[in-house]
Order: structure tokens, then C-alpha cells, then sequence
């Protein structure tokens, strides 16, 4: 059988990915999945960072090993970006599959010749989500009063208006529409099939692939500097990498260092980022007296120069929601206390075996895991035994790459068997 005149059998599959930019993780996971026989074309908006990408998201500027069509990034009648020209591209380069995120998978609700021209093509479209703040269809409001809704300030709605559920309710006719129209879903964690199977996805068309930063750079660092730095560490050492925005709460973690000082007074925080929230934290340090016990490093993304701090401190800690520092420190074997938020941590921590959970928005109970850690050093080094061996052995870039792969190649196994009928 044949697509865009090729025998799906003996050809590499092409795929293509439409992302709001390229942080410097995703070159890294995007070559790996090239290397193991997927052709790759990525679609970004022409300022080369769209309005997906969160405030100080670091996006290097660098040549990439697969091809990059830079599209302009509009507002849809809808209110959301979208990248116009994609058809045409999708005409010019013939992918197999196209990769969608959040926003850019409305396209495919809002704009009838593209997703005629995906039709037309034989293209398989992937969903790829984690998803988070997403609620089952049909459980709208229920959903929201068990799950408050958390807003990009980092508080809470508590109490959501009725505009509010309407527009959720808006939103569930859209959801309905795009899990209708894509082959798949690739999600970020493991845990969350029940909401596109709400939908109507099948449950062996969602495929978790987590995600990862070059472990492979982080794991070559972490040889070289336990063999070339001589590290001291007293055990009172906690660190935090992020940006500095309200929703990562490293205000939270500054506020459980002043609850902590009062019996370990050697405490020592180190915070690993920058963002437009540095200065109100800075403040705060010195407001519940913690200024010297708390150092801001500013943002670190060479993996040499991340692994110094790494390897300096104790313990991770992430008091909000995360990103992918929870892999680089497990992959430095660092012990994580965090909370849930996404669902992602749950693939990386498990509870008193690499690491604890604490209550979300908790300050008392965080300082009681840290507490707890600090005060048996035992357990951080086995526990951060326990981190790295996960890394090394189950959500590394080769693993994930491996998932992205396979996902891929059951896509083609679904379109083949479509066609032999």
C-alpha cells in the first residue's frame, strides 16, 4: 500500500512537530529520535518562541541536525495562537504523522482546509498532552470543586464562577472534536487515560512516553565531577531549580526554611534559576530573616555548571510544579521532595523509596520531609541511590526516544491495517 506515493513498508517514517519553541531539552530528545530512524520536521512560530512557552524559558540559539520551518505565530478568531501557513507546509514536506501540542491542536478544529488537507494526505494526527487541569467529560463542575483550579499567578480558584464552567463546558464540545480527529495521544505520564477515553480515545491508542533532558550530557557530567571535584557536604544543603515564576512556589520553600532555621540553624537553601519573581523572593528572604541562608545563582543550564551545584547539595526540593529539574537531580542522585501537581513527578518519586511527597501548599509539612531527611543522612544517600537508578534505567532521553518511536511505528501499523481492509 502506498501514502504520498511511497510504500509504507520500506520507507522511514517522516514526522512532523509543531511546538511553541525549542528549549534546550527538546534538540536533544528530537535528535535522538532521528538517530533511531524517524525523519523529523519542526514547526515554530517565527520569533522562534511563541506564547505557549512560559516566561524564562531558556531557548538557545542553535543550528539544529533536522529540519526547522520557522511559521508566524497568529490569534485565531478564538483566542488562541496558531501557526499560519502550516498546510502549505504540510503539502511541502508530506509527513507521515503530525504531531500536535496545546494550542496548536485547535487548528485542526477551527480550520477546515487544514484538516481536509490532513485527510486528503492520509496524515495520521498525534495529540501530544499531559494533561493537566483537564477534567473527564461530563464531570466539568464536580471536577473543579474536587480539584480548585490553579491559575498562572499560582493561587487557586476556589470558588470558579459560572463564567468559568460555562467556558469549560466550551471547551469539552472542542476536546470532544480533537480526540475524535487524531489516531492517538501521546501523554506525558502515565495515569491519566481515563480523561481522552472519556472521549472516546481507545485506551491502546494513548502511549505514555514521559519526558526527558539529555540525560545522556547530565550522566557524562556527573562522571567527570565525582572524579575531578572534591565535594564536601555538611547535610544541611537543600536546592531548587526553576524559573522564578508563582506557580514553581519556591516562595513556599523559602517559608519553610524560616520554619526549619529555629532547629537546624546551618540550613542552606540554594536556588538555581531566574524570572520575573527573583526580586519579590530576595525580598522575602530577608523579610523572615533567612537572607543568609538562602543564595540565588541565577539561571545554570551547561550541564558542568549545573552538576557543581548538584553535587554540592543534599537534597532536591520542589515545592510547586515542576519541569524536567526533577530528572537532573535524580540523575546527580539526589533525593526529590516535592508535591503532585501534574502527575509527572509520579513516575520519577516514588513515596519513601527516592524521595517524599508532601502536602500541596503545606509549609509545615514540607519542612517536616525535609526535617526528616536532613536528620537522617542515611536516608538521603540510599534514597539518592534510588533516584539515579531510575534514571539509568527507566526515563532516560534513550527510553523516551524508544517510547516516541514505538508510538510511531503502531501509528503505521494502524494506518497499514486501515488500508488492507
Amino acid at each position: 500500500m502506498t501514502n504520498n506515493g511511497k510504500n509504507l513498508s520500506d520507507k522511514r517514517i517522516k514526522v512532523l512537530f509543531t511546538f511553541g519553541g525549542m528549549p534546550h531539552y527538546l534538540k536533544a530528545l528530537l535528535r535522538n529520535i532521528q538517530r533511531k530512524g524517524i525523519d523529523i520536521v519542526v514547526a515554530l512560530p517565527d520569533k522562534g518562541k511563541g506564547r505557549s512557552i512560559g516566561a524564562g524559558v531558556y531557548i538557545p540559539d542553535e543550528e539544529y541536525d533536522f529540519k526547522v520551518f520557522y511559521l508566524k505565530e497568529c490569534t485565531g478568531w478564538y483566542g488562541k495562537p496558531f501557526l499560519k501557513g502550516l498546510k502549505n507546509l504540510i503539502v511541502q514536506e508530506r509527513p507521515d504523522i503530525l504531531v500536535c501540542i496545546w494550542p496548536y491542536i485547535l487548528q485542526i478544529v477551527f480550520d477546515p482546509f487544514l484538516y481536509k488537507t490532513l485527510r486528503k494526505l492520509d496524515i495520521s494526527i498525534l495529540l501530544r498532552e499531559i494533561p493537566f487541569q483537564v477534567p473527564p467529560k461530563g464531570e466539568i463542575a464536580g471536577y473543579f470543586r474536587r480539584n480548585p483550579y490553579m491559575t498562572e499567578s499560582g493561587t487557586y480558584l476556589k470558588h470558579p464562577g459560572i463564567l468559568f464552567i460555562i467556558r469549560q463546558y466550551m471547551l469539552s464540545f472542542v476536546r470532544q472534536t480533537y480526540y475524535a480527529r487524531v489516531t492517538g495521544v501521546l501523554h506525558y505520564a502515565e495515569g491519566n487515560e481515563n480523561i481522552p477515553v472519556s472521549y472516546g480515545v481507545p485506551p491502546d491508542r494513548i502511549w505514555p512516553t514521559f519526558n526527558s533532558p539529555d540525560t545522556t550530557a547530565l550522566l557524562e557530567a556527573y562522571e567527570i565531577l565525582k572524579e575531578t571535584e572534591n565535594i564536601t557536604k555538611n547535610g544541611r544543603k537543600i536546592i531548587h531549580i526553576g524559573r522564578l515564576v508563582p506557580w514553581k512556589k519556591t516562595d513556599l520553600l523559602i517559608r519553610a526554611v524560616s520554619v526549619l532555621i529555629k532547629d537546624i540553624p546551618d540550613i542552606n537553601l540554594v536556588i538555581v534559576g531566574d524570572g520575573p519573581q527573583r526580586k519579590e523572593l530576595e525580598n522575602l528572604a530577608k523579610e523572615l530573616g533567612v537572607a543568609a541562608n538562602v543564595q540565588f545563582a541565577g539561571a545554570v543550564y551547561k550541564p558542568l555548571e549545573l552538576g557543581k551545584y548538584l553535587m554540592e547539595a543534599d537534597v532536591y526540593v520542589l515545592a510547586g510544579m515542576g519541569g524536567l529539574s526533577i530528572n537532573e537531580a535524580m540523575v546527580f542522585g539526589k533525593p526529590v521532595i516535592c508535591s503532585v501537581c501534574d502527575g509527572t513527578e509520579k513516575d520519577l518519586v516514588l513515596d519513601s523509596i527516592n524521595g517524599y511527597f508532601f502536602r500541596p501548599d503545606d509549609v509545615y509539612d514540607l519542612a517536616d520531609k525535609i526535617r526528616q531527611l536532613i536528620h537522617h543522612p542515611e536516608r538521603i544517600k540510599k534514597m539518592g541511590e534510588a533516584s539515579q537508578k531510575i534514571i539509568r534505567e527507566k526515563i532516560n532521553i534513550n527510553t523516551v526516544s524508544d517510547r516516541f518511536v514505538e508510538s510511531f511505528r503502531k501509528v503505521t501499523a494502524i494506518k497499514n491495517s486501515m488500508e488492507e481492509k
